[in-house]
């Protein structure tokens, strides 16, 4: 008896299988919603997933346009300031002595100082207020001297001690009576030329 049975329920099987392929290709039994049309539904037909060639009728889906996302600017970020370099230091030099001034060339000669004015007492004839190198008695402010030409050229500097403070004065003249070591100063007046009188003394001759 068990084997009849079995062979029953296995009829039953294979019935009710053929069952369900009898029905209808676009009807679907879902359990919680009940048939609906797969044309419905968003899934895909069962012609489509029997027959892979066959077209759907649905019209395809329009492509979304994505929009150009705008970049965000980013602002430059500020150049860093420069670092400031540090004072250069000042270059050690050795320290240049002062360069002494040469003494000037000079000698002594121990000389007859006299003293003249312009007057006719003292020039005679050449009391023309012209020295004997063509200089006027004002130039110079008057200070200059008569000498020897054979021993001190005309413009040779002199110091004279007690003569305008010992400043040095140009040889302008020269006389008759002037002769070797003997010189002559000059004073506008003739009492202060008297006042001199006759003196010795160290003259500095500057070469």
């Amino acid at each position: 008896m068990r084997h009849p049975i079995r062979r029953t329920l296995v009829m039953l099987l294979l019935l009710g299988g053929s069952a369900a392929l009898l029905l209808e290709p676009n009807e679907s039994v879902i359990p919680d919603q009940g048939p609906t049309r797969l044309a419905e539904s968003s899934q895909t037909p069962l012609t489509a997933m029997i027959d892979p060639t066959a077209t759907s009728t649905q019209p395809p889906a329009k492509a979304v346009k994505r929009m150009p996302v705008a970049r965000q600017q980013i602002a430059p970020r500020p150049l860093a300031a420069p670092i400031p370099l540090p004072p250069a230091l000042p270059r050690r030099t050795a320290a240049v002595p002062a360069r002494r001034a040469k003494p000037a060339n000079t000698r002594t000669i121990r000389m007859l100082v006299t003293a003249y004015c312009p007057c006719r007492k003292c020039c005679g004839k050449f009391s023309d207020n012209i020295t004997a190198n063509g200089k006027s008695i004002y130039a110079n402010h008057s200070m200059f001297v008569a000498a020897d030409t054979r021993l001190l050229k005309f413009g040779t500097m002199l110091s004279i001690p007690g003569y305008r403070g010992g400043r040095a004065v140009p040889v302008w003249d020269r006389g008759g009576k002037i002769k070797g070591r003997r010189i002559d100063v000059f004073y506008l007046s003739h009492s202060h030329a008297r006042k001199w009188g006759k003196r010795w003394l160290n003259v500095k001759v500057h070469n």
